[in-house]
Order: C-alpha cells, then sequence, then structure tokens
C-alpha cells in the first residue's frame, strides 16, 4: 500500500443571487439611508396626539429586501393575529426571490400596501400611554409619504397588496432584472491511499484533510429569461396588467423607470392615489404644499393633461438645497441625476397621479 498527501486547487460557484435594486444618483447619499439597512419590520402606533385609546396601528417595512424580510413579516403576523394591519412600505429593492415570496405572503393574509415612510418618534415625558406601549416593545410613528419610494424589487411586494395606495408625492420605479454569482477558489488537502490488487486495478481512497479559501469574487451575469417568466407569472397572479412587462424592461438594470400616472392605472400596480398618510386613520402629515411652476425634465403624464403641478426629483438624493428661484416651500426639489439620463422619462410627478 502506498500513501500519499496531495493538495488540489478548485474553482467553483458557491452562490448565485437574482437583484434588482433602485439605481443611486452619483452625487450625494441619500437622505434617507434606513434604505441601506436590511428591512425593518415593525407594527407601529400612532403618535398623532389625541388618538389615544383608539390610536391606529400599521407594519412598516422599510430598508433592503433580503433573505431574512419573509421571517420578519411572518413574526409580525404572528404578533398582530387576525388583525388585518395595512403595510406602509419604503424601499429601494432587493432580492427578487424574497420580494415575490413576501408579496405572495402579504395578498395571502388580506393586507393593503401603501408606499410610505415611517417616522419613529420617541415618548413624551408627560405621554403616559406612549411609555406603556414602548414598554411592551412597541414603537410610535407617523406616516411620510412625502418623497417616499418603492423602486425595483419593491414593486414586487407593493404588487402583493390587496389594495395598492400611491400618493401623488411617492414614486413607484422598475427595471431590469441583475444576477449575481459568487465565483470562489480553494486548496483541499488530501490523503491518498493506493492498495493493489491481484485481481484488477489498484484501489485507490481519498480523504480530504483540510479546505481553505484563497480567493472570491462576485461578479454580474446575463439573467435567464425563465427568471422573466417567474416575474411576469407573478405579476399575473397578482392582477397586474401585461403592460408592466415591457416597463420593467425598458430600463437597465443601472438605471430605472419611475411609473407616470397612467402607467401605474394602466398596470394596476397602484388601485388608488391615497398616500400612507391618508391611508392611516387619524394622522395627520405635516403640510406639505408642493411649490408652483416647478421645472420639469424627462417625460411627463401628457395623457392626463390634469392643470396643476408637475415635479422632477432625484428621491434617491434627497432634497436638493433651493436655489433662489422662490418655488419651494419647505426643502427644494432636485432635478433627477441618475447615471442613465433615460431614467428620468419616468420621475415626472403630476398633482393628479390617478386622474381622481
Amino acid at each position: 500500500m502506498r500513501m500519499g498527501v496531495i493538495a488540489a486547487t478548485l474553482c467553483a460557484v458557491v452562490a448565485v443571487s437574482l437583484t434588482a435594486h433602485a439605481a443611486k444618483a452619483p452625487t450625494k447619499a441619500p437622505s434617507v439611508n434606513i434604505n441601506e439597512r436590511p428591512m425593518q419590520v415593525t407594527v407601529v402606533r400612532s403618535a398623532a396626539p389625541g388618538c389615544e385609546p383608539n390610536c391606529a396601528e400599521w407594519i412598516a417595512a422599510q430598508g433592503q429586501i433580503d433573505s431574512s424580510s419573509l421571517r420578519k413579516f411572518k413574526k409580525v403576523l404572528s404578533q398582530i393575529g387576525k388583525r388585518r394591519l395595512p403595510v406602509l412600505i419604503h424601499s429601494i429593492g432587493g432580492s427578487v426571490d424574497d420580494s415575490l415570496a413576501v408579496g405572495r405572503l402579504i395578498r395571502a393574509n388580506g393586507l393593503d400596501v401603501a408606499v410610505a415612510k415611517t417616522e419613529v418618534l420617541s415618548c413624551r415625558a408627560t405621554d403616559k400611554e406612549c411609555q406603556k406601549f414602548a414598554a411592551k416593545g412597541g414603537v410610535r410613528g407617523q406616516p411620510q409619504a412625502y418623497h417616499s419610494l418603492c423602486a425595483s424589487a419593491c414593486a414586487f411586494v407593493l404588487a402583493g397588496g390587496v389594495s395598492r395606495h400611491v400618493g401623488d408625492r411617492t414614486l413607484v420605479g422598475v427595471h431590469q432584472l441583475t444576477s449575481f454569482e459568487t465565483r470562489f477558489k480553494v486548496l483541499r488537502t488530501y490523503r491518498v491511499e493506493t492498495r493493489k490488487s491481484w485481481f484488477g486495478p489498484p484501489v485507490i481512497k481519498k480523504t480530504l484533510l483540510s479546505e481553505r479559501r484563497l480567493s472570491q469574487k462576485t461578479v454580474e451575469t446575463p439573467t435567464a429569461d425563465s427568471a422573466y417568466k417567474k416575474v411576469k407569472t407573478y405579476f399575473a397572479e397578482m392582477g397586474i396588467t401585461e403592460s408592466m412587462m415591457p416597463l420593467v424592461m425598458s430600463a437597465s438594470g443601472k438605471s430605472i423607470h419611475w411609473l407616470t400616472g397612467r402607467e401605474l392605472r394602466e398596470t394596476k400596480i397602484a388601485t388608488d392615489s391615497k398616500d400612507g398618510a391618508q391611508l392611516i386613520k387619524g394622522v395627520m402629515e405635516p403640510d406639505r404644499a408642493a411649490p408652483e411652476n416647478l421645472p420639469v425634465t424627462g417625460k411627463t403624464d401628457a395623457d392626463d393633461a390634469t392643470p396643476g403641478i408637475a415635479a422632477a426629483y432625484d428621491p434617491l438624493a434627497g432634497e436638493a438645497p433651493c436655489d433662489g428661484s422662490g418655488l419651494a416651500t419647505r426643502g427644494c426639489y432636485g432635478v433627477p441625476t441618475l447615471k442613465d439620463p433615460g431614467a428620468a422619462a419616468g420621475a415626472a410627478l403630476s398633482k393628479d397621479r390617478l386622474g381622481e
């Protein structure tokens, strides 16, 4: 019998993932950095003054959608029992498969979804009810529809809502899917034993002694047609029209198409133009009167032909500083600065998004 030790280098693919994230502007970081963190899913009770003991509650979902998102939604749903609280979502996207799973869970539980941020507030020293709720692990807050967004894979979660609310100061964006795979190189050391046989070839036994990773690299790969077929099937399952897929394909993975009012209606990704603040009873959003005569870039919803306000801004770059034009009331709008000029095509917001 002969024994020896050999080392072998192996290249392999350890994981394949499919994601959809909103394209980031090449300027400053988002003003709402919660989108950079994994999605947090929490039951929130309204902090509106005087609403106790009947304050409204909702499920706040904010941040990037990942493999933990479904588990977090299931945990919250187990906490609320049979109550059907609306979901207020604010996200730049994330994992496609996890987004589809969350959307199906939302539909199975008969929940509504609105695009809106949730501002978490601390309890006032004199608010005993708030302090009591916080002591039980609860969160107090208020919805903020202004500059809220649901982009990329987030649109799949929105589609899961029984009713889907997109206000006139919120954005829904879609683009092509992006696929990645992680490749790594490892060094494996084996002990090899060779036994001679009088009646046949030698018998070789190989035993792994150690394994060490030498390098790792994540690369973008072409997205398979089967992935788009899965998304198309999901949209049909949720009652979204076939007109959605051409919009998904209209923008590359490094860009994004912001849906216009007409597209929101025709695709049925939105069922009405209520925003999260309007959906949550007893909660009044701070006055965010839109400035008149704002500059418009890209495609507007000309078919809506609704007199009023049209504004273009980059929701991922936050509010731009005022330019001295005197057009802004509380904070100024910026012009879309996404890497792909075509990404601004759907960024115009009309005062009447759904023609109400």
